[in-house]
């Protein structure tokens, strides 16, 4: 059913997402990938789910995605749209953002260029044209653009479905995974 809340995401149909993730939350409560789709889907395609409280403030539509003065509105030339600040590592800034010529959520990656030079930008490039070639796998993130940012290189990925391990950690019992659920992760 996942697969079709996925399909439907792709062309966004938020309500078709909204029914699917709900349908697959009531038989599955705990099921991570449908409260993701259900909350892209309230926060993208302005819908409420019927097993979720419609919150007491103003809908997503009439709400500006957060953002602070560190966040920036969009990324290339305005064709990625920023939607939220989704996290940050050691070497780059990820944010949820709507590619505006193909249509679709999608993951940027803004990469840090703190001790960069020619070398560091080759690898990057070269990384990701090594993604590109691997193709389509359920367990490899699709790379869909590449390119610069002023004088930072981007990289521009599907949008894993699922959140992330930190948020995981923080709703699980005690903070802790169990061992199935770290094996499924793993």
């Amino acid at each position: 059913m996942l697969d079709q809340a996925e399909a439907a995401m792709a062309t966004r149909d938020w309500a078709v997402v909204t029914e699917v993730s709900d349908a697959v939350l009531v038989a599955d409560p705990d099921n991570e990938d449908a409260k993701t789709f259900l909350a892209m889907a309230e926060r993208v395609g302005g819908t409420n789910s019927p097993l979720t409280p419609v919150p007491e403030q103003s809908t997503p539509e009439t709400t500006p995605p957060k953002s602070d003065a560190s966040t920036p509105t969009s990324f290339a030339s305005g064709r990625y749209e920023v939607s939220k600040f989704l996290g940050e590592g050691g070497k780059k800034r990820v944010y949820l953002a709507h590619d505006t010529l193909l249509d679709r959520e999608v993951a940027f990656a803004l990469i840090k260029t703190e001790g960069f030079d020619d070398t560091s930008r080759e690898r990057i490039t070269r990384e990701a044209q090594a993604m590109g070639r691997l193709g389509t796998h359920p367990n490899i993130v699709t790379v869909f653009d590449l390119g610069t940012e002023g004088d930072s290189p981007f990289m521009v990925t599907e949008l894993m479905a699922g959140g992330d391990i930190e948020g995981v950690l923080e709703e699980a019992d005690e903070n802790r995974l169990s061992l199935d659920k770290t094996i499924e992760i793993g």
